[in-house]
């Protein structure tokens, strides 16, 4: 039984060193994220009763914890809203870049549906450089907005800036593979 048991370690041991550093060393993390962003663009009347919104948010990530990767990390994301004036619904998507440092970004893209003043959907983590190489994970993503309510009014081509809105991560996971 000792042999057998000495020799079930030696297959352990030896299939945890043919595992590759990276798939060893990768874990995947969870966290609570927010971002409080200002935003700017453009807003176009593209049909009777819809207007679209041209633009970019940016912000500050704050995580609950206030530690780990994704912590008082910068955000900017280039997005596109339509909104459908008479019932009030509206759909966003776009991209955003997260830099941590000059070396180390993120890179995610987004897309929601909602109504008046709210977009719920799916945040996704596609990419990243420097430390964040191979960086995937996605989150439920909620975002609060006054811009809807302020398109409503604007004439096409104006220029509009919201003052604020908020993205809700509530369950951001996400893997980074382990170094080589």
């Amino acid at each position: 039984m000792r042999g057998l048991l000495l020799g079930l370690a030696s297959v352990l041991s030896l299939a945890v060193l043919a595992t590759p550093l990276d798939l060893r060393a990768a874990e995947q993390k969870t966290v609570r994220a927010i971002l409080p962003w200002d935003g700017a663009g453009r807003i176009f009347h593209i049909g009777t009763d819809t207007v679209l919104f041209l633009g970019a948010i940016d912000g500050v990530i704050y995580v609950e914890t206030a530690a780990g990767e994704f912590d008082q990390a910068f955000a900017q994301c280039p997005i596109t809203q339509k909104l459908v004036v008479s019932t009030g619904q509206t759909s966003a998507s776009g991209y955003c870049t997260i830099t941590q440092s000059p070396e180390d970004t993120v890179f995610a893209e987004l897309s929601c549906e909602g109504e008046l003043g709210g977009c719920e959907g799916v945040f996704t983590v596609t990419g990243g450089t420097g430390r964040f190489d191979g960086i995937s994970g996605s989150s439920k993503m909620i975002v609060r907005s006054p811009l809807q309510a302020l398109a409503r009014n604007v004439g096409s081509g104006s220029e509009l800036r919201v003052a604020s809105g908020i993205m809700l991560l509530p369950d951001l996971t996400f893997t980074i593979p382990g170094k080589r």
